[in-house]
């Protein structure tokens, strides 16, 4: 077929590079924008701040879009009806649009209210008018990537996001150069307008790639199997019911961070902090500790999106065991991403945040505290994949509510009382609470037993061999006069190699497993060795 098909583990190979690229791409442009002694942590705020309601509106316009895509074309695509595949990406892409140019307009006209009465910081409103055009492009390229990844083609999906990531951090820094000379929120608006840029780039760049291929997809419509053609009115009743459930759980997650900005910025001001130095310390967390938390979450987001459709389709063949050896590996290499993610974070971040940030290196121990929440968010993205996959479409969500009413009311009680150590313990606490009661539902679901000694306690063995190695490590190279940044370098660099010795020395992966993996017979070699 003209759009490929590719295996689970060729999948997350493909999305995982991309989200590696991209988190890179993205960390470099934060680290420059934020080493602008104009920008610093103010202007992160503002960005932080217009990019958190942003992001809650793709939530509920355009967030469920490509898992609820990538469900349906599977399911249809598994028993063979290629006509029906086609005509819910048709009938999507018409309603999803139409959605997303509403909420567009709506973001535009209400920037002012939604800054100065729900955030309790006026500046905003500039980044909330650039992002809002932003939506349109973001909706329609959510329904051709889902058509892509439901047909279990990751590869343009994944160029796609390149081409973004690119495209958005080259124009953020070249629009906040052209307006160093204005104010912090002025600049943060500049930024974010790279989003809308970017955006509409990627849309084009999908939309080429279908219009190219369109004949072949069509003659292959025209000579497959005969099913009954299902009307557009069923269909938009199912792509509803599929996506609110779907989005459900990305708008849990994007209120819990706008519950943070109304209340912790509020809370900031009556702990004694003028506005301006509440957004100093709020850019801090929205600056500089998210986007390093991030990193494992973009390298284990592969096996989240490849999950749904895999799931979906074994699931539509009634094959419970395959599904159920697929999501046990995929929970299984998301503990050991997740637990020396956090470890190395924990240990190293004042030498993180002086080689990043040497122009704003305060708040390391906000990183310190808030890296904890790697461990569950990260294993909590493979399970709301393997649920939704298996047609539990609303656990997600309701569970992450529960995490997100206990942090508002811990956020309301304790941050004007404590101040901005509170918002990083309670994103911890949120994101515990959600993954442990999705954990005991997964399991329940797949009436199984999970082998926590596998999944868990062998990889924390392994990790806390690690953090005790990388402790050593960049003490020694200290006290025999290794500059503090090279030293940095080379603890991570060595805290990675004894990671995977740790690996082999515990047996946490056997032969089969490694297998699976990309180039797995190579690494299995080179691991006996």
């Amino acid at each position: 077929m003209a759009i490929k098909k590719q295996s689970f583990m060729k999948g997350v190979l493909v999305i995982m590079f991309s989200q590696i690229l991209i988190k890179l791409l993205g960390f470099i442009y934060r680290i420059v924008l934020t080493n602008f002694e104009q920008f610093a942590d103010e202007g992160n705020s503002y960005y932080g701040s217009g990019y958190t309601v942003y992001t809650l509106i793709l939530a509920i316009a355009t967030m469920g879009i490509p898992n609820t895509m990538s469900k349906l074309i599977s399911e249809k695509m598994a028993i063979g009806d290629k006509r029906g595949a086609h005509r819910i990406f048709k009938t999507a892409l018409a309603v999803f649009t139409i959605i997303a140019i509403a909420f567009s307009v709506s973001l535009f006209l209400g920037s002012g209210f939604i800054a100065t009465n729900i955030l309790s910081n006026p500046g905003v409103k500039y980044t909330l008018m650039a992002l809002s055009p932003a939506i349109i492009f973001v909706a329609m390229s959510a329904v051709l990537r889902g058509y892509f990844v439901g047909m279990q083609n990751m590869t343009e999906y994944s160029k796609a996001q390149i081409i973004e990531q690119i495209v958005n951090s080259v124009f953020s820094i070249i629009f906040v150069v052209m307006l160093l000379d204005t104010k912090p929120e002025i600049m943060a608006a500049g930024s974010t307008l790279a989003s809308t840029v970017s955006a509409s780039t990627a849309f084009f760049y999908l939309l080429t790639y279908y219009n190219k291929n369109k004949k072949e997809i069509w003659n292959e419509i025209q000579n497959s199997s005969k099913f009954s053609i299902e009307p557009r009115k069923n269909i938009v009743k199912k792509l509803i019911s599929y996506v609110i459930p779907i989005s459900f759980g990305s708008v849990v997650v994007a209120l819990s961070s706008v519950i943070d900005l109304a209340t912790v910025m509020d809370g900031l001001q009556k702990f004694g902090y003028t506005l301006q130095e509440a957004n100093e310390k709020f850019g801090i967390i929205l600056g500089k500790v998210d986007i390093l938390v991030a990193v494992p979450l973009s390298i284990n987001v592969a096996f989240s999106v490849a999950l749904v459709p895999f799931v979906s389709s074994a699931m539509a063949k009634k094959d419970k065991n395959e599904a159920s050896k697929k999501i046990n590996f995929s929970l299984k290499i998301s503990s050991l991403i997740a637990l020396p993610c956090t470890a190395g974070l924990f240990v190293l971040a004042p030498n993180i945040f002086e080689l990043l940030f040497p122009n704003a290196s305060q708040g390391a121990y906000l990183l310190q505290i808030q890296c904890f929440m790697i461990i569950f968010s990260v294993l909590a993205q493979t399970i709301y994949g393997s649920l939704q996959g298996m047609g539990k479409l609303f656990v997600p969500g309701t569970c992450l509510a529960i995490g997100a009413i206990v942090k508002y009311v811990l956020n309301i009680l304790l941050v004007p009382k404590y101040g901005e150590v509170i918002p990083a313990i309670t994103t911890v606490i949120y994101n515990a609470i959600a993954c442990i009661l999705t954990f005991i539902i997964l399991f329940i679901t797949l009436k199984e037993k999970p082998n926590t000694v596998n999944l868990f306690i062998k990889p924390l063995l392994a990790t806390i061999s690690m953090a005790i190695t990388a402790v050593i490590v960049n003490k020694l190279l200290i006290i025999v006069s290794v500059p503090y940044n090279l030293a940095t370098i080379l603890t991570i660099l060595i805290a990675i190699v004894s990671y995977v010795i740790y690996l082999r020395i515990f047996k946490i992966l056997d032969k089969d497993e490694v297998n699976q993996l990309p180039m797995g017979a190579k690494l299995e070699k080179i691991l006996i060795k």
